[in-house]
């Protein structure tokens, strides 16, 4: 994609008119398709002893969306860290079943070839409205730093069937870690308010519940905010304070509340984190932002 084709993509965010007008993707080319297919069939959705996240096909789409060229696309084949697909297990994955091993990371082959059946034989679209939206498997939807909807999105976006399949089996291996604040029965009620998301972030600023449940130093930082149960009572109530109507311009709506937001926490926050702040090696040294990847 040429300079020109990306300015004029950029051009059509009519970001200052609400509801935001959708971006559409280009096609994946043949090379894309290519390396996202042995990333499918060759590697695992976690690699290294940390089980950290599979990005390629987050970097490699995002590069290609950007206009990035073909010798690019393929240097993030060389330079990225994978682990071997797993050994499939010999239980095999059905609808009778699917739930019950869910968090256990060796059946990701496994998942992984049910959901290609199930996109085969549904679309994708349905399969993730059916699957991801499921009460017991939406908290590992949002759970792993929301990497499962993350990679699935991408799939979607870039109409990539394998990656959608790949996204859904990634959530199927991830414990509902989320589970204390993913609460499907109670956000199916109606909302309690009408508050914008900025006006219950500066409610959330000045909650005395969260303070000193989460310090610099735990990581990850979720992790005692989700054992804390009156700040996963006190977040559930925030949630139900937000009113989405259910119309395409309500959606549409809350896309560009959600994308305001996150914009102020990303920016807003990027200072330098008291570790380096406090050093005295960079005392009277000018210190660049730091954006947050969790947040970004």
């Amino acid at each position: 994609m040429s300079a020109a084709a990306v300015q004029s993509r950029l051009a059509s965010l009519r970001v200052a008119q609400d509801p935001l007008p959708p971006l559409k993707p280009p096609h994946p080319s043949s090379i894309v398709r290519e390396l996202l297919e042995k990333n499918d069939t060759e590697h695992d959705i976690y690699f290294g002893k940390e089980h950290f996240h599979n990005h390629f096909p987050h970097t490699l789409l995002s590069q290609f969306g950007l206009g990035a060229p073909e010798s690019r696309l393929k240097k993030e084949w060389e330079i990225e860290s994978f682990n071997p697909i797993p050994k499939k297990q010999s239980t095999e994955i059905s609808d009778e079943n699917w739930k019950d091993y869910i968090g256990v990371d060796k059946f990701y082959p496994n998942y992984l070839e049910f959901f290609k059946k199930q996109i085969s034989k549904n679309g994708a679209t349905n399969t993730v409205l059916t699957y991801a939206l499921d009460p017991t498997a939406l908290p590992s939807f949002v759970s792993g730093a929301v990497h499962p909807l993350i990679h699935t999105g991408f799939g979607v976006e870039f109409g990539v069937n394998d990656v959608v399949a790949e996204g859904l089996a990634e959530m199927c291996v991830h414990s509902p870690s989320f589970a204390p604040v993913v609460d499907s029965e109670l956000y199916s009620k109606p909302a309690t308010g009408k508050k914008t998301p900025l006006t219950i972030a500066n409610e959330l600023h000045d909650d005395k519940i969260f303070e000193k449940v989460v310090t610099f130093k735990d990581f990850p930082k979720s992790e005692p905010l989700l054992k804390s149960k009156p700040a996963c009572d006190a977040i559930k109530n925030y949630v139900m304070q937000w009113k989405i109507d259910e119309t395409p311009e309500g959606f549409a709506k809350a896309y560009s509340e959600l994308f305001e937001i996150t914009t102020h926490f990303t920016f807003s926050s990027a200072f330098p984190p008291p570790h380096i702040a406090n050093n005295p090696k960079f005392k009277g040294k000018p210190l660049r932002p730091l954006l947050d990847f969790f947040l970004m």
